[in-house]
């Protein structure tokens, strides 16, 4: 919301700053059904490192859709997509190939993990081909917001794939969410008009003089005829 602010100057409303609240709350709820659900046990070691790049990553995001947002209302969409794809394309290879070629060399491959990765890489490309649409037609905030359900899903996957132990807070942090989400998008935001610069209130030299031409050219000129045909032009100035 700051970036948006600052950078889009998008102005909100008191319910926007409420339902942005609600969705926090909602966040909270869930974080206290992982703790309660002993999801939290397998901590790693590094946990301060891991928050700040957390932190990090989601600031990173942030100004990514920001950004995107700028690009899909004030240029091209179609254009943002190439560019995503071809510079995301060489930046994920180079990331593949320096941090986890030795994993890659250790998967034992079969049509299974063919096909997930398949699935995978097909909804990745639904996801950022969607994405430039929904953020044109809304904002990079209440998509952001949406987002925040993405844990829930994939918690309730990992019900039936890796038997997560459920808890009722997580139905309960995902209707919070959601209630903040559809009260968020309730009200259009508004655009601030720019500033218009003021005017200056005397001319310069070169515009005075430019004026002086200008009387000079607006001169009456008298056109005396002789009976001769000869045409004498004589200028009052």
């Amino acid at each position: 919301m700051a970036l948006s602010w600052f950078i889009l100057r998008a102005r909100y409303r008191l319910i926007h700053f409420l339902a942005v609240a609600v969705c926090l709350l909602g966040v909270g709820t869930m974080v206290g059904a992982d703790i309660l659900a002993g999801r939290q046990e397998s901590e790693g070691s590094d946990v301060v490192i891991g928050d700040v790049l957390v932190l990090l990553g989601a600031s990173l995001y942030a100004i990514s859709n920001v950004s995107e947002e700028y690009i899909v209302k004030n240029l091209s969409r179609v254009e943002f997509l190439g560019m995503v794809g071809l510079f995301g394309t060489i930046i994920s290879g180079l990331q593949l190939a320096i941090v986890e070629h030795r994993e890659l060399m250790r998967i034992q491959w079969n049509w299974k993990i063919a096909l997930l990765f398949a699935v995978f890489a097909l909804c990745m490309f639904g996801l950022y081909s969607f994405m430039p649409v929904v953020i044109k037609v809304t904002s990079a905030t209440s998509v952001n917001l949406g987002i925040l359900t993405a844990d829930l899903y994939s918690l309730f996957f990992g019900l039936f794939l890796f038997f997560y132990k459920f808890s009722g807070l997580y139905i309960l942090s995902f209707v919070i969410i959601m209630v903040g989400f559809i009260l968020y998008c309730s009200t259009p935001t508004r655009t601030a008009e720019p500033t218009a610069l003021p005017q200056p209130g005397s001319t310069g030299l070169d515009n005075a003089a430019l004026k002086l031409e200008e009387n000079d050219s607006e001169t009456p000129a008298i056109t005396v005829q002789f009976t001769r045909g000869e045409t004498v032009v004589v200028r009052t100035d």
